[in-house]
């Protein structure tokens, strides 16, 4: 998987052989796997090489970034504050350090170092150095080369504990590891970007880390161990038999799984930064992945990318198409459609204007038919003096003997409906009443 890393971790402590696999995906990590070699320092070299060639086979572990944690007594630790503006010229400054810590000359150690990233307003960094001499690494260098398993890394025990807490626990609170084996118990207390470490022989194999506690929090100047996460580690069975060790933050993790601690933390020196990162191997002497090999995983994913680019496009260029080609025949037909709309607006208008003429004639109609109808109702002493026909609708006005005789002809007629005064009927001083009436005109059809 392009964007997945394993990395293995592996750890040799009181001469056993431990080792961790770890999976890194879009930053989430995973714990594969965790073995172990027993009495593997006891072994013969060609048995040590067949049991770890057999580990890797059975297990299926991959022989890329492998890294190897060595006790930190075969080597030194040491941390210096140096002013924040050193750092961009780290390399030389360190070196003199170097000169100066080591007991052994510069052609017989190996030794890296790492700090952290200095904040804002803040004057000093603190810079951790790891020197090893030659002597103890080469040898494993070239066993892990020869059993077809190389190394891309190393570093001493305290230092592999250190990164494992600072990368998996990032808040402030003090972590204190007490990694116990049947021979000695190695205690190391991280605190910020500061490690104190120090290692005690255990006493007939019993577990007591209480001194060895004590003086650590001496060393880094806390007053006590309240509050401060602990784990115990390592091949004791008093330590494999602790249930109040932290879970690890990762997934697939068992509960149990703190105390193999050593291993997953040294799993992660490839796979994550901290203050305490630091590769004891040469640069030179590094096995790192070839990336030939993933020229056609690289491809097959520029295609797959490609592929889904093309899917993606697709449906907007076919709009774009469709509606070029729409765009285009709409400009062809455009002149007959316009001289179809023209032609559609001149109907338009000979139709009002046939309405328009049908109505009046209807309406010419139905007032002709009114006023016959009327002229054969309204008896000849009455006497019309208007008469108004719009939309249907007949007012009249005049003088009649009575006025509701006038009202009862007109109800009588089967043409005329709703008949009603529009207002009241007065008595003139002929002794006739004067009346105004609307009706409807019905004509039957």
């Amino acid at each position: 998987m392009i964007f997945a890393k394993s990395s293995v971790g592996v750890e040799i402590c009181d001469g056993d052989l431990r080792a961790a696999i770890m999976r890194s995906s879009f930053g989430k990590l995973r714990l594969i796997g965790v073995h172990q070699i027993a009495g593997f320092m006891g072994l013969s070299e060609e048995e040590r090489k067949k049991a770890v060639r057999a580990l890797f086979k059975n297990h299926r572990v991959p022989a890329t970034r492998v890294y190897l944690a060595l006790p930190r007594e075969q080597g030194i630790v040491r941390q210096v504050d140096l002013p924040a503006e050193m750092t961009q010229k780290l390399a030389d400054v360190v070196k003199f350090q170097v000169e100066t810590l080591s007991p052994w000359p510069l052609d017989e150690i190996y030794w890296d170092s790492s700090h952290d990233q200095p904040k804002k307003n803040r004057k000093l960094a603190t810079v951790t150095i790891a020197i090893i001499p030659r002597s103890v690494l080469d040898p494993w260098i070239v066993f892990f080369k020869s059993a077809g398993i190389p190394l891309s890394g190393a570093a001493l025990s305290s230092l592999a504990y250190a990164h494992g807490s600072a990368t998996l626990w990032k808040d402030s609170t003090p972590n204190l590891i007490l990694h116990c084996e049947q021979s000695y118990v190695e205690g190391v207390l991280v605190s910020g970007t500061r490690v104190a470490a120090l290692t005690a022989p255990a006493s007939d194999g019993s577990f007591d880390g209480k001194s060895l506690v004590d003086t650590l929090l001496s060393v880094a100047k806390l007053s006590s161990a309240q509050g401060a996460r602990f784990v115990v580690c390592g091949g004791n069975p008093a330590a494999a038999s602790r249930d109040e060790n932290p879970r690890l933050p990762i997934e697939d993790a068992k509960p149990e799984s703190a105390k193999d601690f050593g291993p997953i933390a040294t799993s992660l020196l490839p796979l994550k930064g901290s203050a305490f990162k630091a590769n004891l191997v040469p640069s030179e002497l590094r096995h790192r992945e070839s990336q030939v090999r993933l020229i056609p995983t690289y491809v097959l994913g520029l295609l797959t990318i490609c592929m889904g680019m093309a899917l993606v496009a697709r449906e907007p260029y076919q709009t774009m198409l469709y509606a070029s080609r729409l765009e285009s025949e709409i400009r062809t037909i455009a002149p007959q459609v316009s001289e179809v709309a023209d032609q559609e607006d001149e109907l338009n208008q000979l139709s009002a204007r046939l309405r328009a003429f049908t109505a009046t004639l209807q309406g010419v109609d139905h007032n002709l038919e009114a006023m016959r109808e009327l002229a054969s109702i309204v008896p000849p002493a009455a006497f019309l003096a208007s008469y108004t026909y719009q939309d249907g609708g007949i007012t009249i006005s005049g003088f009649a003997p009575s006025a509701s005789e006038i009202q009862s002809f007109l109800e009588s007629s089967s043409m005329f409906k709703s008949v009603e005064f529009t207002n009241s009927v007065t008595r003139e001083a002929t002794g006739k009443d004067r009346f105004t009436i609307k009706m409807v005109v019905e004509v039957p059809q």
